[in-house]
C-alpha cells in the first residue's frame, strides 16, 4: 500500500464523488463477490488442503472485509482461524499488514484482553475498488 497511495486514495475518491461505489447496490455486490471468494477458499482448502494453496493474507482481508460489510467486530483470534495458518504466522500477518498500512488494531471496548482488527480506510477502498472490477467482470461473462 505503500506505493501509490495517492492514486488510490484519487481513485478511490474520485469514484464516490461520481456515485459508482456509493449505492446500496453495489455494496450488497462487493459483499456477495467476497463470500462466493471465501467460499472458494474453503472449497479449496477442503479439497487440496489449505497448505496446498497457503494465502493467509488474501484469507485475512476477506474475512476483514466481510466482518464490514455485515456490520461486526473481529477479534485477533478469529483472524488466525480465518488465515488456515499457525497462530504465530497469522500474528506475523496481522502485524505486517498493520505496519503497511492495511489494518488498524485496538482494544475492545467491552473487554480490554480482546484485540479488535479492522480495515483501514484506504484498505476498504483498495478492496471496494477491487470487487467492483470483480463484479463487472463476472457480469460480462
Amino acid at each position: 500500500m505503500r506505493a501509490g497511495r495517492g492514486d488510490a486514495a484519487a481513485t478511490g475518491a474520485a469514484m464516490r464523488s461520481a456515485g459508482a461505489v456509493s449505492s446500496a447496490e453495489d455494496a450488497d455486490e462487493r459483499a456477495d463477490m467476497c463470500r462466493r471468494l471465501i467460499a472458494e477458499r474453503r472449497l479449496i482448502g477442503a479439497q487440496l488442503g489449505f497448505d496446498f494453496c497457503p494465502s493467509p493474507t488474501w484469507d485475512i482481508l476477506l474475512d476483514l472485509y466481510l466482518a464490514r460489510c455485515e456490520r461486526r467486530r473481529t477479534y485477533v483470534w478469529s483472524l488466525c482461524m480465518a488465515a488456515h495458518v499457525p497462530t504465530t504466522s497469522a500474528h506475523r500477518k496481522i502485524a505486517e499488514l498493520v505496519r503497511q498500512g492495511w489494518l488498524a488494531r485496538g482494544a475492545d471496548s467491552d473487554d480490554g484482553r480482546r484485540i479488535s482488527v479492522a480495515l483501514t480506510d484506504e484498505a476498504l477502498a483498495r478492496l471496494d475498488a477491487l470487487f467492483d472490477r470483480m463484479v463487472q467482470q463476472a457480469s460480462t461473462r
